[in-house]
């Protein structure tokens, strides 16, 4: 027998064989799909289990943290030569674990520049983010612009910085845990 081609056609068992490899071809192709839905699948159901951030979710939750932190880096990054009690009070108020100390260290510094300049410092937040909020928990990026005037020689300065803080809500608070210059 021949086939349109002209060629005698295959045996039957040739065919069936031919056949069956397609078969398996085919069903091996949707089984390698399948796994693959259900790996990306498995997978995507952790990194959501695992991931709690609620920084970009939980508007009211970030606009409180935004606000406390915020508040509390500017008063203890502002100050005035004749009350600098008045921003050591601020620090004990806004400041917990290894924040307490690296503040204090840098302050010490900065209080004896202050008195011997007759410095007033002011500080604002040019723009902050959150990157993490998850539950008691924060992590954010700040922009400060520091304005400081000498007022024994009336001269004014301006500096820029960008300061890393970790916070905790303490009793309903966020207060801040530690800071990195950046």
């Amino acid at each position: 027998m021949r086939d349109w081609l002209g060629f005698r056609k295959w045996p039957r068992r040739v065919l069936d064989a031919l056949a069956a490899r397609k078969r398996a071809i085919k069903l091996g192709a949707v089984g390698a799909v399948i796994v693959l839905a259900a790996g990306f699948s498995v997978l995507a159901g952790l990194n959501s289990a695992r991931s709690d951030n609620a920084a970009v979710a939980d508007t009211a939750a970030t606009g409180e943290v935004v606000d406390q932190v915020s508040a509390a880096v500017k008063s203890i990054f502002s100050y005035d030569y004749d009350n600098l009690d008045r921003t050591q009070r601020a620090a004990t108020n806004v400041l917990v674990d290894a924040a307490v100390g690296q503040y204090q260290a840098s302050f010490t510094a900065a209080k004896q520049q202050a008195t011997e300049q007759k410095l007033v410092r002011s500080t604002t937040i040019g723009s902050i983010g959150v990157q993490e909020l998850s539950g008691s928990d924060a992590r954010l990026l700040l922009f400060l612009n520091q304005q400081t005037l000498n007022t024994a020689n009336n001269q004014q300065s301006s500096a820029a910085a960008c300061l890393s803080v970790v916070a905790k809500k303490v009793d309903g608070t966020w207060k801040i845990a530690s800071m990195t210059a950046l």
